[in-house]
């Protein structure tokens, strides 16, 4: 009973659901929930990692709260499910990841995608500048067609 309440108390405070950004200065801030921060335990933990010799300079804590509410947080924490071969015909998005060494696959389509589409730094002047906002529509409207997912996003309809 005390890995539950353990493992209940990590997923209330979600400091794994904690995002690392480089500063302008090289180091590193995590970006974590409020959660975290009003959890003993992990507000330590985040500590720790602050004091520890790495780059990480700071923790900052936002409020998102809405954003956990309406199905956000941590995908290692979704409940994982076995599928029956039947289950798994009847899917028809390109969801299940493949084997790279195939010809054609999943994995080497998202590869490709990410390469392409994925920024490795993002500046404050990039936020202004409406080419910013293309570019995610546009990558966003291709990773759906890799997925097979259709429309998604209301500028696809």
């Amino acid at each position: 009973m005390r890995g539950r309440t353990a493992r209940a108390r990590s997923v209330r405070a979600y400091p794994f659901n904690s995002q690392l950004v480089r500063l302008p200065d090289g180091s590193l801030c995590i970006i974590a929930p409020l959660e975290a921060e009003e959890n003993a335990a992990s507000r330590a933990f985040l500590e720790r990692v602050v004091a520890g010799d790495n780059p990480v300079s700071r923790v900052e804590y936002l409020d998102v709260r809405q954003s956990m509410s309406n199905g956000g947080g941590p995908a290692c924490l979704r409940r994982p499910g076995v599928l029956s071969e039947e289950e798994r015909r009847a899917i028809t998005a390109r969801v299940f990841l493949d084997e790279p060494l195939h010809g054609d696959s999943l994995y080497g389509d998202l590869v490709d995608w990410v390469e392409r589409h994925y920024r490795d730094r993002l500046e404050p002047a990039d936020l202004r500048d409406p080419s910013l906002w293309r570019e995610s529509r546009d990558a966003l409207d291709e990773l759906t067609r890799i997925l097979r997912l259709g429309d998604v996003y209301e500028f696809q309809g």
